[in-house]
């Protein structure tokens, strides 16, 4: 009897042994907390002067400090450090600790006024500086940081410095004039200016971006050829004092232009007209206008009538004008026509036929 009762003890004892692990095999751990929105850190901040106000420019945040797609920032706050200016020539430059030490809060946006100052992929803080400027001339350093979707900050951002100074005057006056390849912008000189500033900025746009052209001391002109037919587009310069940092005027006003296509194309060159039985084959070369839509082809008949002999405009470079009389002189214009409408001056051509 007890022989035969072992083999039972045995398997209970493997039974009891096993099912605890078996039970554990089964057991989720508890979860992971949800990665932090942490906003990296602003790496490639500037700032600049226009006029009385200075201008805090950096890349929108776009990745927590994980290297994860942030979602968005709800603040921006803007700390200030205001040192003695380094004499003439020393470099603009204050330690990252001794920043921390003396720095103040000067601004901070919350998300629904950042959205004014988001240009593109950009941040563009704007605020003034104080008048009359301190002297000596005092150097100013600047520091942002961001604020997450879940309400942490980011470390603070590289630091960036100027010294202020007086402005120089805005060019005056600036004059925009429509031309067939684009809008020419022109302006008037100031005296002892190490160049200009020309900011574009289409209408339905609140903010100016990057300057459109920079340009030296001698230029007047630009001419914006990055426009297109029906737009409507502001235009402004300003004069530059200095170009590291940045140091320019208050703008020149502000001129608006809406670009509409009223430029004809040029005529069509090379035109001939070669005789054949009872009529007269006419070649001519291409016209080069970007939005040709065709050519229109006239006759002037010996009796001085001019006639249309292509209702709508053809896109070949020749055309036979048949059923003429021999003995006469005829004469051709062929015009170029665009997609707006707008015909070019004619090319003309004249021929005997015998």
């Amino acid at each position: 009897m007890c022989s035969e009762r072992h083999p039972s003890r045995r398997l209970l004892l493997l039974l009891a042994t096993l099912l605890p692990l078996a039970a554990a095999c089964g057991k989720k751990g508890d979860p992971l907390p949800p990665p932090r929105a942490v906003p990296a850190r602003a790496e490639q901040l500037t700032v600049r002067q226009r006029g009385a106000e200075l201008l805090l420019d950096f890349p929108y945040p776009q990745t927590t400090v994980a290297g994860l797609a942030l979602g968005g920032i709800h603040a921006v706050e803007v700390e200030e450090a205001v040192r003695p200016a380094p004499p003439e020539g020393q470099p603009l430059a204050v330690d990252g600790r001794e920043f921390a030490a003396v720095a103040r809060p000067l601004l901070k946006l919350a998300e629904s006024e950042l959205r004014g100052a988001t240009s593109g992929d950009r941040i563009v803080l704007r605020f003034r500086l104080p008048e009359p400027l301190p002297e000596p001339p005092a150097a100013r350093f600047y520091a942002v940081r961001t604020q997450g979707p879940k309400g942490e900050w980011s470390d603070r951002s590289a630091l960036a410095g100027i010294v202020p100074r007086e402005p120089p005057a805005p060019p005056q006056p600036l004059q925009l004039t429509a031309r067939a390849e684009g809008i020419e912008i022109a302006w008037g000189e100031v005296a002892g200016a190490a160049g200009y500033h020309v900011y574009r900025r289409e209408a339905a746009s609140p903010v100016y971006g990057a300057p459109l052209h920079a340009a030296s001391a001698g230029e007047r002109t630009f001419l914006d050829t990055g426009v297109r037919h029906d737009g409507r587009y502001v235009y402004t310069v300003c004069t530059l004092a200095a170009r590291e940092p940045v140091i320019e005027s208050a703008p020149a006003g502000e001129r608006e232009l809406l670009y509409e296509d009223r430029f004809p194309p040029p005529p069509p060159a090379g035109l001939t007209a070669l005789p054949l039985a009872g009529a007269a084959r006419l070649l001519w070369e291409a016209s080069p206008a970007p939005d040709l839509a065709g050519y229109l082809v006239y006759r002037r008949d010996p009796a001085g009538e001019l006639r249309l002999l292509t209702p709508a405009p053809i896109t070949a470079h020749e055309f036979l004008d048949s059923g003429l009389a021999a003995g006469f002189t005829f004469s051709w214009r062929v015009t170029a026509i665009d997609t707006q409408g707008n015909e070019g001056e004619p090319a003309a051509v004249e021929l005997a036929l015998p």
